[in-house]
């Protein structure tokens, strides 16, 4: 499984994703091809989070689509699922201790080259970082300028890194011309009512950078 960390990277948003149809808009998004999924649930209660995780492993499954979870490392335990790391949950060797070699496990880097080069050290599979674009998710973060985010890929030749801040359809090849394995996206997806129709414009563009 570690070999397909690239590609389209779906990450949740509660707030943008209609919670009487939450599992059928998922994996209608899923049946028109999402790479890894990344359940991201702020504020809300474990049994809800696990049950969630529970019901989109069955789903995502089915597509073959990798699944991350966000942030609760006891969730990923339980579901078996990989985890993403961000830069307040527990160490990273923990997490890894918890889960296991073979599990996959992503930490969020945004623009700061010696975190990436810190935790690919420690054994990260893969890595996000930063755009330029400004993000409603994360309004209050750093920008990454392009130039940084081709150093930090220089850096590491071959190691799977994504981005990650206000990806859209008319900034992914801009992007994508970096040379980062892939694209985490939010908003770019979710906040759109055509949202099937995005993820396969996305898919488009990503076809010619394969």
């Amino acid at each position: 499984m570690k070999d397909l960390l690239k590609g389209l990277y779906l990450i949740t948003d509660e707030s943008l994703i209609d919670q009487s149809n939450y599992f059928s808009l998922i994996e209608d998004l899923l049946s028109n091809h999402i790479d890894i999924l990344q359940l991201r649930i702020k504020d809300a209660s474990e049994d809800e989070v696990l049950y969630k995780a529970k019901e989109l492993r069955k789903i995502t499954s089915k597509y073959k689509t990798l699944f991350i979870i966000n942030d609760n490392l006891n969730v990923a335990c339980i579901t078996g699922r990989w985890f993403a790391y961000g830069k307040n949950d527990q160490s990273f060797n923990e997490c890894r201790k918890a889960l296991g070699e073979e599990k996959v496990i992503g930490v969020s880097c945004y623009g700061d080259s010696s975190r990436v080069k810190k935790f690919k050290n420690l054994g990260a599979d893969y890595v996000a970082i930063g755009t330029p674009y400004f993000t409603k998710t994360k309004p209050d973060r750093e920008p990454t300028p392009f130039s940084l985010m081709q150093s930090i890929i220089n850096e590491h030749p071959g190691y799977p890194i994504f981005a990650i801040g206000g990806i859209e359809i008319s900034n992914a090849r801009e992007v994508l011309s970096t040379g980062v394995t892939g694209i985490a996206v939010i908003n770019g997806i979710l906040s759109y009512q055509n949202s099937s129709d995005r993820v396969n414009k996305f898919n488009e563009i990503l076809e010619n950078f394969s």
